[in-house]
């Protein structure tokens, strides 16, 4: 004859109870060895981590001869990475911004800046600039080169005009534009007679003197390169916006020519 084992319903509760507290038990383990691993974090929403201590280790920003930047090194979280990546294709566009960093949770604060450009004054910018994206905590180490433009350059004929484009509605020069800036700066301080001459262009949709004040300040933009280089004020010449019509090429009307007079 079978026997049925009968519990009293206070001895029902207390083994309800104690399987809950095993239970709890059991997860709290479970979630302080997933913590401890995994890094318990939401991209984007609620780490307080700054900018500035996320930065690249062993690694920064390199300028190759054809203005493409390439973000190298590790950074502690996807957010970071796509702040950084998004602040670069901001400034230099997205064909010009190659994205080689990694995430490692024990990144440090320290990147490199490697590159060539033609004067002090660009490679204190583009430091600059990479203050501004990783945060003033961060050690920068600015190892961009300064080479100038060779003397031939500067003695040879007058080098032909450049044309530097733009985003829309955008007025910043980026990287590549102010390399090939370059020829043209060095002929300019080494023949004190000759002068620059920058000329704005402009397409014709939308209001007109909307888009000549843009192509003034991409101007302007252009003249405080090389008002920065060194190149007197008095020797650059600012031409009046000129409006592009036929072309249907909106890239080109949105340009800065600067030539040598």
């Amino acid at each position: 004859m079978s026997r049925i084992s009968l519990r009293s319903a206070d001895n029902w509760r207390a083994y309800d109870l104690w399987n809950l507290v095993i239970a709890i038990l059991l997860a709290i383990a479970v979630i302080g060895f997933w913590m401890k691993h995994n890094s318990l974090s939401v991209p984007g929403c609620c780490s307080s981590t700054p900018l500035a201590s996320v930065a690249a280790s062993a690694g920064g920003a390199i300028w190759s001869t054809d203005g493409k930047i390439t973000l190298t090194g590790a950074v502690k979280d996807a957010a970071t990475k796509k702040a950084i990546a998004d602040a670069a294709i901001a400034k230099y566009g997205a064909g010009n911004v190659i994205d080689q960093l990694t995430i490692d949770k024990s990144a440090s604060s320290r990147i490199v800046l490697t590159g060539t450009v033609f004067s002090e004054d660009e490679k204190k910018a583009r430091g600059d600039w990479a203050t501004s994206i990783y945060g003033p905590g961060v050690t920068i180490d600015n190892k961009i080169v300064v080479n100038a433009p060779s003397a031939t350059a500067a003695s040879g004929p007058k080098p032909p005009a450049v044309k530097v484009y733009f985003e829309t509605a955008k007025t910043d020069v980026d990287a590549k534009d102010r390399d090939s800036l370059g020829v043209i700066i060095t002929y300019l301080k080494a023949n004190p007679a000759s002068r620059g001459v920058i000329s704005g262009f402009h397409d014709p949709r939308g209001d007109k003197a909307a888009n000549e004040e843009l192509a003034k300040n991409r101007a302007k933009s252009v003249r405080e390169i090389l008002r920065a280089a060194g190149v007197d004020e008095a020797r650059i010449v600012m031409q009046k916006p000129v409006e592009t019509t036929g072309s249907g090429d909106l890239a080109e009307a949105r340009r800065v020519e600067l030539s040598i007079e």
